[in-house]
C-alpha cells in the first residue's frame, strides 16, 4: 500500500521532478496529478515547463531552471483531501501550520511562523468529494440533486467538470447549465491545460450574493462511457470482460514525457521527418505544388496538424496503445487499433484561427508590379492575394472512425478523455465487427441461393435430357416397329418372290433401331437412342473418312 502522506525536504522534492517530472512523482507517490501539482506549486518549487520532456527524448538540449529557497524545508504531500492553494493576501490562520496538508515547514525550526498556503472552502467541505455522495431529495416520484452554491463552486475549479459530471451522475452540460443559474464562475479554456504544465492560473472569484441551492434531476448518467449508463457500457462484452475494460478505462493515464512509446509510433515519426525533409526539398527545387501532379499520400499525422501538437497525439497514442494491448488490441504500423478482424483509426486534426494576412516580399512586388502596369493599361490584372491566412491554435480534435468526435473545448482537453476514447474504440470495433458480419452473413445469403439456383438449373436440365432421350428412343421404337410391319406386308405382297435375304437384313435394321434391342450394327455400330437425331442418324462419309 502507497503511504496517504509522504514528507520530503525541497530539495528532495526538487530533485525528483526534474528526474521523473511531475507526473511521476504523483504515480510514485500515489498522489493524483492535479492534488500533487498544487501542492508543488504552494511549496513553490520550479517545475520543468511544457516540452521539457519531449525535447530530452529527442535528444535536443535544455534548461533547468535551479533551486531557489531553503533546502531542508519539509513539503508534506497527501493522497487524501485535496485542497485549494493560493497566494496569502490575509492573515495567517489561527491554526497551526504543521496540521495544513501540503504547506511548508522548516526541519529545523517548527515553531517558526510560516505563510498560510491553503485555503479553506467556506461553504460545505468539498475536500474529499469521491467519498460524500451529493445530496438527493425525493419529489414527486423523482430523485433530484442538491446543488449547493459554495459547494458546487469548489468542485468545479478542483476538478474539470466531467468529473463533476461523474459525482452527480450527469451531464457536464447540465453542470455547466447550473453553473449559470447559480452564477458560478467556471474554469476558462486551457486551465487544466495549464496547470498540468505547471503554468501559473488563475482561479476566478465566486460573485457574491446569487441564488444559494438549486434541485436538479438525477439523470443517472455516467459520463465514462457516453450517455447510456454503466448497465449498456460495452455490453456485447462478456461481465468479466466489460468489468476489466472499463478498469482500464477508468485508470488510464498519460505516459511520462520522457518515456520511450511504442516501436510503431518511433517508426512512424522517422517516417513522417523523412518525408518532411523530402517535402522541404521538393518545394525549393520545384515549388509549393510538387506533389500536386504525383499524388502522393503524406504519412498520416504529418499534415494537419502543427509539428508543436505532433509529439501531443503519439503521446496520446502511445497511451492508448499501451492500456489497450493486455486487452488484445494491437497497434498496426499506420497508427492504427486492430482487434481480430475489425481495424479503428484515430483521425487527428487541429483548429485554426484566422488572422489577417500579411503580404510577403514576393507579394509586394507584384502588387508594384501591378501598379506600374495600371498606369499604362486599363487591362492590367490585379494579382489575386488572400486576405487572411489560418494559424493552428493548438486546439485538437480527434474522430474515432469518423463515427464519434473528442475535441478540446472549455471543460476538458484531450487527455481528460483517454477512458471515453478507449472505450469509443471498443464501441467501433464492435460497430464494425457487426458490419462485418451483416455482409459476411448477407454473402452467404446469396451464395445459397446462387448454390440453390444451380441446383434447380442442373436438375432441370438433366430433367429435359431425360425427356429428349425418352422421346427419341420412342422415335427409334416406333421406327423399327415401321420397319417390321413393312417387311411383312411385302412378303405377303410379293410370295412369288424370294424375299428373305433382304427381309432378314430389314429385320436386322429393326433391331438396330429397336432400343429394347440395341443390337450394334457390323458398319452403323450402336446406336445412340437417346440423342437427337441430327446426332445419331447415320450419314455419308466423305473421301478421308
Amino acid at each position: 500500500m502507497l503511504p496517504t502522506t509522504v514528507e520530503l525536504t525541497r530539495k528532495e522534492l526538487y530533485e525528483e521532478i526534474w528526474k521523473i517530472s511531475v507526473a511521476g512523482v504523483a504515480k510514485k507517490y500515489g498522489i493524483p496529478y492535479a492534488k500533487c501539482m498544487a501542492q508543488i506549486k504552494a511549496a513553490k518549487i520550479p517545475i520543468p515547463p511544457s516540452g521539457y520532456w519531449t525535447k530530452i527524448s529527442f535528444g535536443k538540449p535544455v534548461e533547468q531552471i535551479p533551486f531557489q529557497g531553503t533546502a531542508d524545508e519539509v513539503v508534506t504531500l497527501s493522497a487524501e483531501e485535496f485542497q485549494r492553494y493560493h497566494t496569502p493576501t490575509a492573515e495567517p490562520p489561527s491554526q497551526p501550520a504543521s496540521s495544513q496538508e501540503g504547506t511548508v515547514r522548516s526541519s529545523s525550526d517548527t515553531s517558526s511562523p510560516v505563510e498560510p498556503a491553503i485555503q479553506e472552502p467556506s461553504g460545505n467541505d468539498v475536500s474529499k468529494p469521491a467519498d460524500i455522495p451529493p445530496k438527493t431529495v425525493q419529489q414527486l416520484g423523482k430523485t433530484y440533486h442538491v446543488y449547493d452554491r459554495e459547494t458546487l463552486y469548489q468542485e468545479v475549479w478542483a476538478m474539470p467538470v466531467t468529473e463533476v459530471a461523474k459525482r452527480y451522475q450527469v451531464s457536464d452540460a447540465a453542470i455547466h447549465k447550473v453553473c449559470k443559474s447559480l452564477d458560478i464562475p467556471t474554469p476558462p479554456q486551457g486551465y487544466w491545460a495549464k496547470l498540468r504544465a505547471g503554468k501559473p492560473v488563475k482561479q476566478l472569484p465566486l460573485p457574491p450574493g446569487g441564488e444559494k441551492r438549486k434541485l436538479g434531476v438525477h439523470t443517472g448518467i455516467d459520463h465514462l462511457g457516453g450517455t447510456g449508463g454503466k448497465a449498456s457500457q460495452l455490453a456485447f462484452l462478456t461481465e468479466e470482460e466489460r468489468q476489466v475494460a472499463l478498469n482500464v478505462a477508468a485508470q488510464i493515464l498519460l505516459p511520462q514525457e520522457h518515456a520511450r512509446m511504442l516501436p510503431e509510433i518511433v517508426a512512424h515519426r522517422k517516417k513522417i521527418t523523412e518525408w518532411s525533409k523530402q517535402k522541404r526539398q521538393q518545394e525549393r527545387e520545384f515549388g509549393a505544388n510538387w506533389n500536386r501532379g504525383r499524388r502522393e499520400n503524406p504519412p498520416l499525422f504529418s499534415e494537419g496538424i502543427s509539428e508543436e501538437q505532433q509529439p501531443r497525439v503519439f503521446r496520446l497514442i502511445d497511451a492508448l496503445a499501451k492500456a489497450m494491448k493486455p486487452l488484445g488490441w494491437q497497434l498496426t504500423g499506420e497508427l492504427q487499433f486492430a482487434m481480430d478482424q475489425e481495424t479503428v483509426t484515430l483521425t487527428f486534426s487541429e483548429a485554426t484561427d484566422r488572422v489577417p494576412h500579411t503580404p510577403t516580399k514576393e507579394e509586394n512586388l507584384e502588387l508594384l508590379k501591378y501598379e506600374e502596369e495600371r498606369k499604362k493599361h486599363s487591362w492590367a490584372s490585379k494579382p489575386q492575394i488572400r486576405k487572411y491566412d489560418a494559424i493552428y491554435n493548438g486546439r485538437l480534435s480527434v474522430s474515432i472512425n469518423g463515427a464519434r468526435t473528442f475535441r478540446d473545448c472549455r471543460s476538458y482537453v484531450l487527455e481528460d478523455r483517454l477512458g471515453d476514447m478507449m472505450l469509443a474504440i471498443y464501441e467501433e470495433a464492435e460497430r464494425l465487427k457487426q458490419v462485418r458480419l451483416d455482409r459476411e452473413e448477407a454473402e452467404r445469403q446469396r451464395q445459397e441461393q446462387e448454390r440453390k439456383r444451380e441446383e434447380l438449373r442442373k436438375r432441370y436440365n438433366a430433367e429435359v435430357d431425360r425427356t429428349q432421350a425418352l422421346v427419341s428412343s420412342a422415335e427409334d421404337y416406333e421406327t423399327a416397329c415401321r420397319i417390321r410391319r413393312y417387311v411383312s406386308a411385302m412378303e405377303r405382297a410379293h410370295p412369288d418372290q424370294d424375299l428373305s435375304e433382304w427381309a432378314s437384313w430389314a429385320r436386322a435394321k429393326a433391331d438396330w433401331y429397336d432400343p429394347t434391342i440395341a443390337k450394334e450394327d457390323e458398319l452403323l455400330g450402336k446406336r445412340e437412342h437417346g440423342a437427337d437425331r441430327e446426332r445419331k442418324e447415320p450419314k455419308h462419309k466423305g473421301y478421308w473418312w
